[in-house]
């Protein structure tokens, strides 16, 4: 036998060798990516994208915001938050909000009142109302998932969130009174 022809054997002999090495290291890298796939921890994301399915606009209510002389202003309807449950979780992963949409807080008394924006998509508008029903503060423009403190200047006893930029495009201000009726 010639050198020539006995290092085609030997070649021949190798190719399939290297082959089976190369689909076993390929398997094995599939196996591996599948492992970590199937055993990597998964991320919490509930602690900052709030709740799962963000629930529909439901209304249960409509306020009406009133100049200091008593002329309307807008009027817009609301879902109504009246529990410790509703308060907690207000406008929490909702990813949109119709104009004339709000939230109403129902405080369990009147209080200084501060929110936050922790899981919360939309910037707001937070209007904080007295027991007379008139507009005491109004924080603008909030920070969406912010921890922040937005707080009432004086005692509230009702919230109302919009959407930022409502009370500029309405020119609503501190002193305009808020009136609202339950469905």
């Amino acid at each position: 036998m010639s050198k020539k022809n006995r290092f085609a054997d030997q070649n021949k002999e190798a190719q399939p060798k290297s082959k089976r090495r190369l689909q076993i290291g390929v398997s094995l890298a599939v196996i591996a990516v599948a492992l970590i796939i199937i055993f990597m921890p998964k991320k919490n994301t509930t602690e900052t994208s709030g709740p799962a399915i963000a629930p529909m606009f439901k209304k249960e209510g409509g306020c009406t915001i009133s100049n200091r002389d008593n002329k309307p202003i807008v009027s817009l309807d609301i879902e109504i938050a009246d529990d410790d449950t509703r308060r907690e979780i207000g406008l929490m992963g909702r990813p949109v909000m119709e104009e004339r949409q709000g939230m109403l807080f129902l405080l369990e008394q009147e209080q200084i009142a501060s929110f936050w924006m922790k899981n919360t998509i939309l910037p707001l508008d937070m209007i904080f109302i007295n027991r007379d029903g008139v507009i005491v503060t109004i924080c603008r423009n909030t920070t969406p998932f912010s921890e922040q403190s937005y707080s009432a200047t004086a005692m509230t006893l009702l919230v109302l969130e919009v959407n930022a930029g409502f009370t500029d495009k309405f020119g609503i201000k501190e002193g305009d009174r808020l009136s609202w009726n339950k469905l």
